[in-house]
């Protein structure tokens, strides 16, 4: 693989602007909750959740345009790891969107967009140094849905955590303070559960596809990412026949996500970063 110059686009202010938005949306929206939760006979939030709704929608806009211009500019060049970063977070801003126009999922709505909003401002610049020759369709699915599975996986990861820190307060009877708007558990742990399989079945998905690349693993430095991918498949794949058989939730549900999900850190970005960035090098 050849190195390509590093692009040079609007995306920083494009990536600012979203990530403003985000945060103007994920506000408004948790504001407009914590209310609702409070005085549930209130009507004044409506327009608020609304406003919120657009706002967060113009984000995702403006976040799709920043990629697509940088894609546009450098059509050859491989991901780099902020546009893969800023993809998942894409990826999460959309579903928090879709979520917040559901009555009971607006909290978690909230929450995942001030994630979203994170993973944009940490990751809204990279090096994209090495190139891919033409990528075809088959190669831009597989990506498609690795990138999808792992923003599913990063939106149960959010809410599994906030799960066991809201039952460790409920627990304890303190205070839910700004938690309330994660409420009613049940809402939180469905869409939990519904995340994580979400994510498994497009993970599937990439892995399959996967295997069309794959001519030699150590030749294409790909033997890492593949075995780390597969342990991190089989963890969803027992945490999700637990959940299924056992009824696992809480903090075992928790420690089977972050496993599953460090794993899959570790196998699309931790590969990633030592191949690249250390040896110099690029798969394929």
């Amino acid at each position: 693989m050849r190195r390509s110059p590093t692009c040079r686009s609007p995306r920083l202010l494009l990536s600012l602007i979203a990530v403003v938005c985000y945060l103007l949306g994920a506000a408004g929206l948790a504001l407009a909750t914590y209310q609702d939760r409070s005085e549930p006979l209130s009507a004044h939030g409506r327009g608020r959740r609304i406003a919120s709704v657009a706002i967060a929608g113009v984000g995702a806009i403006v976040h799709a345009a920043a990629l697509v211009d940088e894609f546009r500019t450098a059509p050859n060049a491989a991901l780099s790891l902020g546009d893969t970063l800023a993809l998942v977070a894409l990826v999460i801003s959309v579903t928090a969107i879709l979520m917040a126009l559901r009555p009971g999922k607006r909290g978690m709505a909230a929450l995942l967009l001030f994630v979203a909003a994170a993973l944009e401002a940490s990751f809204s610049e990279g090096t994209r140094q090495f190139s891919v020759g033409q990528p075809g369709w088959e190669l831009a699915f597989h990506v498609g849905m690795a990138t999808t599975a792992f923003a599913f996986l990063t939106i149960g990861m959010a809410l599994a955590v906030a799960q066991v820190i809201l039952a460790h307060r409920l627990r304890s009877r303190q205070p839910l303070g700004w938690l309330k708007i994660l409420t009613p558990m049940e809402s939180l742990e469905s869409g939990l559960f519904q995340s994580i399989l979400a994510g498994f079945a497009v993970l599937t998905l990439a892995l399959v596809s996967g295997a069309f690349f794959i001519e030699n693993l150590f030749a294409q430095h790909l033997v890492h990412k593949v075995v780390l991918a597969i342990v991190a498949w089989l963890v969803f794949g027992v945490l999700l026949l637990g959940r299924l058989r056992f009824g696992w939730r809480g903090r075992k549900a928790l420690r089977w996500t972050l496993a599953g999900y460090t794993l899959l850190g570790l196998s699309y970005f931790g590969s990633k970063i030592i191949l690249e960035n250390v040896l110099g090098k690029h798969w394929g």
